[in-house]
């Protein structure tokens, strides 16, 4: 029992680091040395930790799919940059032209990406990338205790927060001083409301599912299945950012604003469609799947950091690239060697040990006596 509950913990912890690395570092949101300054610590750290730790609850309680882990996701970055960060409503960004997709005081275009974005990367890749690694948590992680604990902390972080965006002068930044219109906030209000009534909905049948369903074998499955998977990741993920990696400068508000929502709904829904009707998801296919959404994520980080010419914080994504395929497929190589160095100054303190309490032969102890007079 002792050893579960270490393991589930030490799935959280990963859960927690993973999932707010991949939102922030690799994301270019914050870079991988600003990660220890104590305001990103105690608000974009511990949002996440706190945010990922009711997830993951949620997730082992109520036996939830990874379906309902997008829409949950679609909460998450609802919540976020709606409501935390305020990015929703900003009139000028360093990512877009100023007033681009603007609609009755909404960055549209801007705020479709980055919704689907924490959904798809945020929330669902972050399970995906741990479910490989760790086994799932069988059972409830909080407590009630637990959940107003963190839900006061969230609380604090969701009222101060938006206040020190709105009335805090940052030259440096410009998104900063500024006061979102009503009709935006009521719109977002409403789409939150909207989310929230459709996971629990979605939470009540799957609660209902887990104890009447029986888990089936897995089927086999072929080399040419595994290859269909990755591609169809890959191009999907390079068809979502195609249009972002140029600030949608080619692309007519209008069309921005379609071609994001049609590639935001639809995507997800065609391919749990081909999932379904070619034989449901089994362990294979999803590592194959999880780490060609990794491996497009981090890659396309990696490259964005070297044109940026900040090469310091391009070896640490790369090397945390490395470390999550290494959960994905199972084999740790970096991740393994904090155990092998402890392991060998295990070994060395044991060999020592003998040595200090290694017994005399019978030759040391004639060699020991003093000569007969």
């Amino acid at each position: 029992m002792g050893f579960e509950k270490q393991l589930s913990w030490r799935r959280c912890l990963a859960l927690v680091l993973v999932g707010a690395w991949n939102a922030e570092a690799v994301s270019m949101g914050t870079f991988p040395y600003e990660f220890l300054h104590p305001a990103n610590i105690f608000v974009t750290f511990m949002y996440y930790a706190l945010q990922l730790l009711i997830i993951e609850d949620l997730y082992s309680r109520f036996k939830l799919s990874y379906r309902d882990l997008f829409l949950i996701g679609i909460l998450f970055g609802l919540l976020e940059e709606g409501v935390l960060t305020l990015t929703f409503y900003i009139p000028v960004t360093e990512w877009l032209k100023p007033g681009y997709g603007r609609i009755l005081g909404i960055n549209t275009v801007w705020a479709t990406f980055l919704t689907f974005f924490h959904a798809t990367y945020t929330v669902t890749l972050t399970f995906l990338i741990i479910d490989r690694f760790f086994p799932r948590n069988r059972g409830p992680l909080l407590n009630r205790r637990a959940y107003a604990l963190i839900l006061s902390y969230l609380l604090v972080l969701y009222i101060g927060n938006p206040i020190h965006v709105a009335f805090t002068v940052m030259p440096s930044q410009l998104h900063f001083n500024f006061k979102p219109k009503i009709e935006a906030i009521l719109i977002v209000a409403f789409l939150i409301v909207i989310l929230m009534f459709t996971v629990a909905s979605r939470i009540r049948k799957s609660s209902y599912r887990s104890y009447t369903t029986v888990s089936l074998p897995q089927q086999s499955i072929n080399q040419r299945a595994l290859i269909s998977d990755a591609c169809i990741i890959l191009l999907m993920s390079a068809a979502w950012f195609l249009p972002y990696m140029h600030n949608y400068e080619g692309f007519p508000e209008t069309i921005a604003l379609l071609y994001s929502v049609s590639l935001a709904t639809l995507g997800p829904l065609a391919f749990s469609w081909y999932l379904k009707r070619s034989g449901g998801v089994n362990e294979k296919r999803l590592t194959i799947i999880t780490a060609s959404l990794v491996s497009f994520y981090m890659s396309l980080s990696v490259y964005c950091y070297f044109l940026s010419h900040d090469y310091i914080s391009m070896f640490i994504i790369a090397v945390t690239f490395i470390l999550e395929l290494e959960l994905v497929f199972k084999r740790p190589l970096l991740l393994s060697f904090p155990s092998l160095i402890r392991g060998t100054i295990s070994l060395l303190k044991v060999n020592r040990g003998k040595n200090k309490r290694k017994p005399l032969t019978n030759r040391d102890n004639r060699a020991s006596q003093p000569p007969n007079s």
